[in-house]
């Protein structure tokens, strides 16, 4: 949020919370305070300020309730001693710079009158959230407390410490907006440059102008074409103008779009990244890319705020997710290589029996104390074999020995045989789950995440066992579905307990079910109603089954395809995994452009 944006969002919280009352003060997070107050329009609203070193920010909350922690830090509890029962005076910028200033006005414990201010200063990593004296015109006295204390070993310049003066951030070396000429501008509307480099060029010079600004202003003054916009750069747009003429435009343009965002005489926007998912808030008309307006400033950010939580949740939950199955699988690889190193002692079994056969034979020949003794084989043509003994035993003792280790041996070749086919079948399991966590949205990662639990692989959270909370909304994971080019519904399973009940249950015997060759990846279900499917639609089925698959960026994947009744599921397997017969081959590579054209189309 750089200083254009701070203005504006200071003028809509001033508009919104005059003469409002401090009701409760919660801290969510540690750079965090959840303001709930009482105002005479709007009744209760809660305002964030967070000084979060990734995002910082204030604004009125809309879509989100944060959760509070079972013991509020001490700063909440000072924010609250000295501010709950307070009114709003006023809320602005301090200093033109990215400092969101609220001035509330109660009574000290003597009963006297006193401001106090709340000091969000929106600096990046160096962000900080101050409760302030104030004077009797709003300006900041004396810190009482700090969110983030830092004391002179850290900053010799600013020290933030209870009882310090309040001093603002040092000046950075830029001009402020008001002050900017259009020869200050040339560098960013010199020829030849590209997106990026304009808009550094102009953040670096001009204070307070963040790259949503920068880049708004540079479309608008048209240093910026449709086709470089779409990430393709139009040299021609800019090759006949003066440079004079284009610094002159831009500085017309950026100063037209601060004006406009401070009055408020745009609607504010929430810039849409090819998804449709809100990235950017900005308080003037995104005319640059895709976007969508809305009432106020505060919904703009909080609508962005919300996503970039949601999908940091998101994230979180996948990297999890990832680690424990990636663990697992590393586990499980060992627990093969194991296996195998057993296996193969178990196959000469027989030669300890011969051994132990051997040593009765010719018991007169093995004198106690002996380490090894050579033997005929009458097995291998009365070859010579040599034999390790134990000194201490007899020969019929070491016979003896030899007969049990064959056959304790030959008792755990079926044994392993089990425990290799339960590591292989739970190995493609969690291969399959990867393939399934790729890209998977918030509602399909809680699903993944209870089947793992389920499953014995992820062990319940503490949390959840004792809410006895699961997944939320499970009607809605839901396997995808899509329309083949003749009209068919594909379906696909994008879980292993999706596909298990895609095809065991939710299909009909004679429609047709697709598969990757030998590789984890999803079932997908074409819906035949009882008609002849086309082979476009089995490309297309098959296209969408080799790109939810491992195999998704390889070429000629071979797909296999039957009819449902052919499927069915082997007794104690894995969710997903399945057995067919009867099935044909198709070899497809999946094309991202040809399997985006399939997506599209959603009933």
């Amino acid at each position: 949020m750089d200083s254009v944006a701070v203005a504006a969002l200071c003028r809509e919280l001033d508009d919104a919370l005059a003469h409002a009352r401090l009701e409760k003060v919660h801290q969510p997070g540690e750079r965090e305070l959840v303001l709930t107050l009482r105002t005479r329009r709007q009744g209760t609203v809660r305002l964030r300020l967070s000084a979060d070193r990734s995002a910082p920010t204030a604004h009125l909350l809309f879509q989100t309730r944060p959760v509070n922690p079972d013991e509020p830090p001490m700063f909440c509890m000072l924010v609250r001693r000295r501010l709950e029962g307070a009114r709003v005076v006023d809320v602005r910028q301090l200093h033109r710079d990215r400092i969101v200033a609220v001035r509330f006005e109660g009574f000290n414990d003597l009963g006297d009158r006193v401001h106090l201010l709340l000091v969000l200063e929106l600096m990046g990593k160096h962000s900080n959230l101050l409760l302030c004296s104030a004077d009797a015109a709003g300006e900041p006295q004396q810190i009482v407390d700090s969110i983030v204390r830092v004391p002179p070993d850290v900053s010799r310049v600013r020290p933030v410490l209870p009882g310090l003066a309040y001093s603002p951030p040092p000046p950075q070396d830029k001009q402020p907006l008001a002050q900017v000429t259009a020869g200050d501008l040339e560098p960013a509307a010199a020829p030849g440059l590209d997106e990026r480099a304009r808009i550094r060029a102009i953040c670096a010079r001009v204070a307070g102008v963040g790259p949503v600004t920068a880049r708004e202003a540079l479309f608008r003054a048209g240093l910026l074409s449709p086709a470089e916009v779409r990430g393709a750069a139009d040299p021609l747009a800019e090759a006949h103008r003066p440079l004079a003429d284009a610094a002159r435009l831009l500085w017309s343009a950026l100063t037209d779009l601060a004006n406009r965002a401070q009055s408020g005489l745009e609607p504010a926007c929430v810039g849409l990244d090819a998804l449709g998912r809100p990235v950017t808030a900005a308080p003037f008309r995104l005319t640059s890319q895709p976007h969508r307006s809305v009432p106020t400033f505060n919904e703009a950010l909080d609508a962005v705020h919300a996503e970039a939580a949601k999908a940091a949740g998101t994230s979180a939950m996948a990297r999890e997710l990832n680690r424990v199955v990636r663990s697992q699988i590393d586990k499980l690889q060992a627990k093969l290589a194991k296996i195998a190193e057993m296996e193969q002692e178990s196959q000469d079994h027989e030669q300890l029996r011969i051994k132990g056969e051997l040593l009765i034979t010719y018991a007169d020949a093995v004198r106690r104390g002996m380490e090894r003794v050579q033997l005929p084989n009458y097995y291998d043509g009365d070859q010579l074999l040599e034999i390790a003994l134990d000194p201490a035993l007899t020969a019929v003792e070491n016979a003896q020995r030899y007969f049990k280790l064959s056959s304790k041996r030959k008792r755990a070749i079926p044994i392993l045989a089990a425990e290799r086919a339960a590591a292989e079948a739970d190995l493609r399991y969690l291969e399959d789950v990867l393939v399934h966590l790729y890209e998977a949205p918030a509602e399909r990662l809680w699903a993944i995440r209870e089947e793992l639990e389920q499953q014995g692989f992820l062990r319940r959270s503490q949390r959840r066992r004792a809410s006895g909370k699961d997944r939320q909304e499970p009607a809605r994971d839901r396997p995808d579905q899509y329309v083949s080019r003749d009209g068919f519904t594909i379906r696909v399973g994008r879980s292993n307990l999706q596909n298990d009940r895609l095809t065991l249950r939710q299909s009909r015997p004679h429609d047709i079910w697709l598969h990757v060759k030998d590789q984890p990846g999803a079932h997908v279900i074409v819906q035949s109603d009882g008609r002849d499917v086309p082979d476009t639609t089995l490309h297309d089925a098959a296209l969408l089954a080799a790109y939810f698959s491992k195999a998704r960026h390889s070429a000629n994947v071979a797909v296999d395809y039957t009819k449902v009744k052919h499927v069915w599921k082997p007794n104690g397997a894995r969710p997903g995994q399945v057995l067919y017969e009867g099935h044909r081959t198709l070899y497809v590579t999946p094309d991202r452009e040809r399997v985006q054209e399939i997506l599209q189309r959603t009933p």
